[in-house]
């Protein structure tokens, strides 16, 4: 005998953006950037399409919030680790490999990553949602190289933003090389060879 559907619990409003950013990013994972609109959160999350709209207003809007929230997350697992080394050369090339074990820990959620901001920056509103990944990872790289500047009264970084700009940079060219290549092998070297632009004279 069938038991009757128990009746939705109410959720609260954060709550609900929560729910529908996960449904939203499972929509990503199993059918791409191109698969994802209001209509396609709301029938994965099990809830009526105006739920959706009035929880996001439009599609522009969930796009900025998954955005938001995901690129936090990897900002978090990439850049979370302290620049340790005792050159900054060996401390960027810790650094690219941590980031490289993240992306390979995950590489369906770096690819949906890249189709996501690359959906940002196409959709148009709101205007900086394409920004919100690099930004947050520039804060955290930033700080990661002032805290380490610090600690070495000797070391001199000419100019924090220019170098976690290029870190970032190399970290994200770094990414899209093993994303099409998954060459292990090469992996050590490459980074080696990366990390030796950022040798202090």
């Amino acid at each position: 005998m069938n038991e009757a559907p128990s009746p939705r619990a109410y959720l609260g409003v954060d709550d609900r953006r929560r729910q529908l950013l996960d449904a939203a990013w499972e929509v990503i994972r199993d059918g791409g950037a191109t698969a994802l609109s209001l209509r396609t959160v709301a029938q994965r999350a099990g809830v009526a399409h105006r739920v959706v709209t009035y929880a996001f207003g439009t599609k522009s809007t969930l796009v900025a919030a998954l955005l938001e929230r995901e690129s936090a997350r990897a900002v978090e697992a990439a850049w979370a680790a302290p620049l340790a080394e005792e050159t900054l050369e060996s401390a960027v090339a810790a650094a690219l490999r941590a980031y490289l074990d993240d992306v390979r820990a995950d590489p369906r959620r770096h690819e949906c990553l890249a189709e996501l901001t690359i959906l940002a920056r196409s959709s148009g509103e709101p205007a900086d949602a394409a920004a919100i990944e690099s930004a947050a990872a520039l804060t955290e790289i930033g700080a990661r190289l002032e805290a380490w500047q610090s600690a070495r009264p000797a070391a001199s970084v000419r100019d924090i933003d220019v170098v976690a700009a290029a870190i970032l940079a190399t970290a994200d060219g770094l990414a899209q090389w093993w994303l099409a290549t998954r060459d292990d092998a090469h992996a050590d070297a490459v980074i080696a060879v990366l990390a030796r632009a950022f040798a202090t004279p």
